[in-house]
């Protein structure tokens, strides 16, 4: 006889032990998710115009990322299916929809982060090509992964995170910030003009369609799955816990970045324009070792990032085509390889970074409507059992409400995305010409900037000007862009 299944969301988790808690570690795979090149862009702008009056999206915005992670996991502990087997069930041309995505987003999403890995080295290396440090950090990252040891490469990144976060704050604590503002940052506000468009990318990056596709794969490669309920509930509130941690992380790590903007570029009224800028002006304001700190952070940010865009598409991949998700396959290490190899040739012709943001946005925009509509769909069907929708508790009442929010969130995302792709040609055709500035919706070039060699202070005083061009020649960040004018 079948045994009866318990009334959905009303049993209680077992009390996590301490040795429990430090065998979490997968979050950290996320936290590389939201800690990237153009996070760090985002921090920049955000501390730079309005100094933390921002920081509260990171906990509104958390809160819709942490539900689309939640809807996929539950579906996992549900139906012990993975991610692409939902896109599957709701149609079959999902899954050629997705094969296209995962490849374009992987590709182009690790680019960037090696290409911020290479401006950071030849910084460190002047007489470095920025090809030769770009290829040689993307030649790292798949080597770190053809290992084949998960269980490895988790606590690695575990430890990591905490030099990477370490790195930021020194960083900060060095140019003598305004520390107390951060309190009020916390409380949701009209900072000013242009908050809108830097809340929409913060939401771009924050809400991010990927992650619903690397956790549970986490959870396979760990064998994290039981057929009993209350081992599932067990194991769901373990890694609650740990992807929230994950989620958390962005916050954290932006807090000392929008700190150092607030002390070093807020009060000259100049606009970091790429992850590296805020560098150099910390070096005048904090020291050259201030300076070296970001950058250190800058980089381990870059290349995790970047190792999770290739594990995330390579996951993927391989469950679309139905073969074992296992770290230490064959069907990993040739995906990882297909990825590395058109990541030479793309640092090589030095894309201009403004067409790969076009790009990523037009393909984002649509991604982002589609996976969150599929799990809303997905979630809320019967067949989900002890983990489906319940309105009696008020648990499960506000995980419905954080459910519905993310989804509002996500489609809104991608229509804002998609309408400024079509209906802005003024501002397309001015990125074209390589006059952008990432996250800000501005694209103008002071004069006198480029002059100096630093394409970066935008709208920047010629006191400060003639104070940031004193910097020595070999500390000069290179930008790889080609002159589109």
């Amino acid at each position: 006889m079948k045994e009866q299944q318990p009334e959905p969301w009303s049993l209680k988790p077992d009390r996590l032990g301490f040795r429990a808690v430090l065998s979490i570690g997968g979050g950290s795979l996320i936290a590389a998710f939201f800690i990237g090149t153009g996070d760090i862009s985002i921090a920049s702008n955000m501390g730079a115009k309005f100094g933390f009056r921002m920081l509260w999206t990171y906990w509104v915005l958390g809160i819709a990322a942490w539900a689309l992670l939640d809807m996929s996991v539950r579906y996992f502990m549900a139906r012990g299916r993975t991610p692409m087997s939902m896109f599957k069930e709701a149609h079959p041309a999902f899954s050629i929809y997705m094969f296209v995505t995962v490849i374009v987003c992987s590709l182009l999403g690790s680019y960037s982060q090696w290409n911020a890995c290479a401006m950071v080295l030849s910084a460190f290396f002047p007489r470095m090509p920025l090809e030769i440090a770009g290829a040689l950090s993307a030649l790292a990252a798949m080597l770190l992964v053809f290992q084949g040891v998960f269980s490895r490469l988790e606590k690695l990144f575990v430890v990591i995170l905490g030099a990477l976060i370490a790195s930021f704050y020194a960083s900060a604590f060095m140019a003598a910030p305004p520390w107390r503002e951060a309190v009020a940052g916390l409380i949701p506000q009209n900072p000013g003009p242009g908050w809108r468009q830097l809340f929409m990318a913060n939401a771009g990056s924050m809400i991010n369609a990927w992650l619903i596709l690397i956790y549970p794969y986490t959870l396979m490669e760990k064998n994290w799955y039981s057929s009993d309920i209350r081992g599932k509930v067990n194991i769901l509130h373990r890694v609650r816990l740990d992807y929230g941690w994950g989620i958390l992380a962005a916050g954290v790590v932006a807090l000392p970045i929008m700190a150092a903007a607030a002390a070093v570029a807020k009060p000259f009224g100049i606009i970091p324009r790429n992850p590296t800028d805020l560098s150099l002006l910390l070096e005048p304001v904090a020291g050259r070792f201030s300076s070296y700190l970001f950058l250190t952070g800058l980089f381990v940010a870059a290349w995790t990032s970047g190792v999770a865009w290739w594990l995330g598409g390579a996951y993927a991949l391989l469950d679309i085509f139905n073969l074992p998700i296992q770290m230490n396959s064959r069907p990993m290490r040739l995906i990882i390889l297909l990825f590395f190899l058109p990541s030479v040739p793309l640092l090589m012709i030095r894309i201009n970074p403004v067409y790969q943001i076009l790009v990523f946005a037009a393909f984002l925009a649509f991604v982002f409507p589609v996976i969150g509509l599929v799990l809303l769909w997905r979630v809320t069907r019967p067949d989900m059992g002890y983990f489906r929708w319940s309105f009696r508790k008020p648990g499960p009442l506000l995980m419905a409400t954080a459910d519905i929010f993310a989804i509002i969130v996500s489609v809104y995302v991608g229509w804002m995305q998609l309408r400024q792709i079509l209906w802005r040609p003024t501002a397309r055709s001015a990125a074209l010409r390589g006059h952008y500035e990432p996250a800000s919706g501005a694209f103008s070039v002071p004069k006198g900037c480029e002059a100096r060699g630093l394409p970066m202070c935008s709208h920047a005083p010629p006191a400060l000007q003639q104070s940031t061009g004193t910097v020595p020649a070999d500390r000069k960040i290179r930008v790889q862009t080609k002159d589109t004018g």
